[in-house]
């Protein structure tokens, strides 16, 4: 067995023991030889380096999908990005997270949650056991600003209100199973907080023989059509293990 030392600054792969396998150009699902390995995912790669954005990401192991309609311009799901322009409170500012800097490294993942399209996840490429720890979270400047100012759709937020994201864990076929609730965003019984401070998120209940994970997005602030809270969040130096 070999040990593989990624040379790319953010995705430092801790522990990589493998043999007879190929991990580039697989599908979601595949099975593959023995491999055990622990991840600090930072989003550091296949970023072009003209832009700010970039829809989706993936890595060896684990694929950040998204959707984008072309005739609309409208698009859910995972980007990666390098903008913290804490300014633009408009949409022209979809990309841009509430802080000066990533959890570490240059880029982060931005998540944007719609409910009315079909589910963006975070699919593992191989069956076998994963066990998912930590994360960390940040609001996006739009969704930071809704929740403090209030815009042209959304109110302040106020007392008892909260924009709470849930994490799931997706077994074989992508059946639901364990969920962790992480409130982003928590004005309940005299709480005045907001993640802005690249918090950690604690997601260990997620783990077994997983196909992905789905994120989730709820607001207390909800109209005739739904959400008015804008549903983005911010993630980076996500933490698991995997095992074959």
């Amino acid at each position: 067995m070999n040990i593989i030392q990624s040379n790319i600054m953010k995705i430092r792969l801790l522990t990589l023991l493998f043999a007879s396998f190929v991990l580039v150009g697989c599908e979601p699902g595949e099975k593959m030889g023995k491999i055990e390995a622990t991840v600090i995912e930072s989003f550091e790669l296949n970023m072009p380096g003209n832009v700010e954005f970039n829809y989706g990401y993936f890595t060896d192991i684990l694929v950040y999908t998204y959707s984008y309609n072309e005739e609309f311009g409208n698009w859910s799901g995972f980007a990666q990005s390098r903008s913290f322009d804490m300014e633009d409170t408009t949409y022209n500012n979809q990309y841009g997270v509430y802080n000066d800097k990533a959890a570490s490294g240059t880029h982060f993942a931005m998540y944007y949650y719609d409910s009315y399209s079909e589910p963006t996840d975070i699919l593992c490429r191989y069956f076998g056991n994963y066990q998912f720890k930590t994360v960390r979270l940040n609001l996006s400047t739009i969704t930071y600003n809704a929740v403090v100012n209030g815009n042209d759709y959304a109110r302040a937020f106020k007392d008892g209100d909260y924009l709470k994201v849930s994490f799931i864990a997706l077994g074989e076929n992508k059946t639901e199973g364990a969920v962790v609730d992480y409130y982003a965003v928590d004005f309940r019984d005299g709480k005045r907080f907001i993640a802005k401070e690249w918090d950690m998120v604690d997601i260990s209940a997620l783990k077994g023989n997983l196909w992905g994970v789905r994120i989730r997005i709820e607001t207390t602030d909800v109209g005739e059509w739904g959400a008015n809270t804008p549903l983005y969040i911010c993630l980076d130096d996500l933490i698991y293990t995997y095992e074959s």
